[in-house]
């Protein structure tokens, strides 16, 4: 059942992946989008946190373990990181392109997803490095590779924003494993997505003032009401994901949401897509792929549980 909410979930972060993207244009500002996302996120948690009982003394609960030395500073930054991921990707996919930026972030996610495993960083606690892990790893980065493979031919390879992807895909599974954790906690995923979108709406708003101290700009807010939905979806990925972690661990859910993000971006490229020729072969056979090594390593992992 976790394994369905980690790849529907995935599916709800390339619906908010395509909102998100119509907003920057329209905004002409990638970091602007941002802002509005993060804000009508934490506007509609706020509601609902707030709203009820259950909720606001699970964020005082939160407060609670920080004052107690329950959770220590960095247990509570995933928000920090969330924006920091989005920050990086208005800064670095201008200068390499949207293909390599994923592959980049994906393969800094599944590597260091397995050291967050090992480490024990989540709250399902420290798990091995295996063959099949490692195999669903790289399967995982190659699917991926083969579904953005048409874009990469129009990407610049640059030493130093490659090595800042890398680094942001590695910041993303760390954000999973805090989450988990700050979950244990609060016992309440919305009050741990509260606490991400707050911390996280204030990086983004540094990271706008700095931009357009520099020179940027911010067309005005469109009309069209679904563009600011993206914060919504936001909110569902960040309360599901908090709250699914400990059951699967952050390789698991990275790949399993990362199996989501493609069956998701083939869905809308078939019934909405942004241009044409959006989908195609190449993203058809990466997301099958990505399903068919997700099953064979689950077969693998139960043969050898039940030798």
């Amino acid at each position: 059942m976790f394994a369905i909410f980690a790849v529907l979930i995935g599916v709800v972060v390339a619906i908010q992946s395509r909102i998100n993207g119509q907003l920057s244009v329209e905004l002409s500002n990638g970091l602007a989008a941002a802002l509005v996302s993060f804000i009508t996120g934490l506007a509609l948690v706020s509601i609902l946190v707030f709203g009820f009982k259950q909720e606001r003394e699970a964020l005082f609960r939160i407060f609670a373990a920080i004052r107690n030395k329950q959770l220590v500073t960095w247990e509570v930054m995933g928000g920090v990181l969330g924006g920091f991921f989005v920050a990086a990707q208005s800064a670095v996919v201008p200068q390499i392109g949207v293909a390599l930026f994923t592959i980049s972030v994906v393969a800094g996610q599944t590597v260091s997803s397995l050291l967050v495993d090992k480490a024990g960083i989540t709250p399902s606690g420290k798990q091995k490095i295996t063959k099949p892990r490692v195999l669903g790893a790289i399967a995982t980065l190659i699917a991926v590779a083969i579904a953005v493979f048409p874009d990469l031919t129009n990407s610049e390879f640059r030493f130093l924003p490659l090595t800042f992807s890398l680094i942001v895909g590695v910041f993303a599974s760390i954000q999973q494993g805090m989450n988990g954790r700050v979950n244990v906690v609060a016992k309440r995923p919305l009050a741990t997505a509260w606490l991400n979108f707050a911390s996280g709406t204030i990086v983004v708003v540094i990271a706008l003032s700095i931009d357009l101290a520099l020179g940027a700009s911010v067309a005005p807010l469109p009309g069209n009401f679904w563009v600011y939905t993206g914060g919504m979806a936001g909110l569902v990925f960040v309360a599901v994901s908090a709250y699914i972690i400990k059951h699967l661990g952050v390789l698991n859910f990275v790949i399993l949401n990362i199996a989501g993000q493609l069956v998701g971006a083939v869905m809308i490229d078939w019934l909405a897509p942004a241009k044409a020729g959006s989908l195609n072969g190449y993203l058809i056979f990466g997301t099958v792929m990505t399903i068919v090594s997700i099953a064979i390593s689950k077969l693998y992992e139960g043969r050898r549980t039940n030798v």
